[in-house]
């Protein structure tokens, strides 16, 4: 045999073998895409069948703990309370504790909302973010004042009395593929209402998605056993929230989230965000059937490793405006 032939022979061997190495890769980057597709609509489904197929009948009393589902930070609360489907960076899993791994550095704030004169709540968080894994930390204060006790329909009220809601919230989150987190949040709350008290363990569960621009999120929210107050024995609002986000060009995101507590009518949150500038955002929020809140509206600023963001929410049944701020820093 010459050595043409073998040199021949040669490079048809290597010609093979880069289209069978060429092909295998795209096979594999079909297999992942289709993967990606295949989890994202399992995802979605899920999300469609567990959200409405939950009890559907409204008109119960407001639930204990209410409270939790006020919007933890200005971006969240000026994007009318979305975000299950991720990137606020400074909701530390409020909405929903995968969401922790969106963000790849270390962020520590604090945030303070005035609702009339008689109710203001702040917290403090922080967040972390190492290789595969994500943590957060929160803490959550609310106070009213000057509630008035009735025992009947009389003008005046018999006396005023105080509440103090306190909740300590801990967050961990995993990436389990590059397109899909898991996450999970431990929460310790502590209320005081006049002369009474309560207290408990409540947990939060979720799941984030993503492909291209299109983000998919799915939680559980305050899952926990009974808490006795008074003569009664009461739970938590087990709250169930779906949300889709997208990236709109280069300097916009779209949040539509549908929120459904157990036993209670659920209502949709839709939030807009576009960049102004390189330093600055504005934000745009409206819900929709909620009984108490509707429009909202906020500003962000970003200053080297510093934002302050601004919210602005309109409440009806006599408690106004809402005004909140959140200072955090990002590293």
């Amino acid at each position: 045999m010459s050595i043409e032939i073998i040199v021949s022979i040669f490079y048809g061997f290597l010609d093979l073998a880069r289209y069978l190495i060429t092909f295998t890769d795209n096979m594999i980057l079909n297999m992942k895409d289709s993967m990606k597709i295949k989890s994202l609509v399992i995802l979605l489904v899920f999300i469609c069948v567990t959200s409405f197929s939950q009890t559907i009948y409204g008109d119960m009393s407001l639930p204990p703990g209410a409270f939790l589902w006020l919007p933890a930070d200005a971006s969240s609360e000026a994007l009318a309370g979305s975000g299950t489907a991720g990137h606020i960076e400074t909701s530390t899993g409020w909405a929903n504790p995968a969401t922790i791994g969106d963000v790849e550095n270390l962020i520590a704030g604090a945030t303070y909302s005035y609702m009339r004169y008689k109710t203001n709540h702040s917290s403090l968080f922080s967040n972390y973010h190492y290789q595969k894994w994500s943590g957060a930390v929160k803490l959550f204060l609310i106070n009213s004042t000057d509630i008035e006790a009735r025992s009947g329909p009389t003008e005046d009220p018999q006396y005023t009395f105080a509440s103090h809601q306190l909740y300590s919230q801990f967050t961990v989150a995993r990436e389990i593929y590059d397109f899909m987190k898991l996450g999970v949040s431990a929460k310790w709350i502590h209320e005081r209402i006049d002369q009474d008290d309560r207290s408990g363990w409540i947990f939060d569960a979720g799941v984030t998605g993503n492909y291209k621009f299109i983000d998919l999120g799915f939680s559980v929210q305050n899952y926990g056993k009974e808490v006795v107050f008074r003569m009664y024995r009461e739970r938590y609002p087990l709250t169930y929230r779906a949300g889709i986000s997208s990236q709109i060009l280069d300097y916009g995101r779209l949040w539509v989230d549908y929120i459904k507590p157990d036993r209670l009518d659920g209502w949709y949150a839709i939030g807009a965000e576009g960049k102004i500038s390189h330093n600055f955002n504005l934000r745009l929020g409206y819900t929709l059937n909620h009984d108490t809140r509707n429009i909202s509206m906020g500003i962000g600023a970003k200053f080297n490793d510093f934002q302050l963001d601004y919210a602005m929410a309109n409440y009806s049944e006599g408690l106004g405006l809402s005004h909140q701020v959140t200072l955090s820093y990002n590293r």
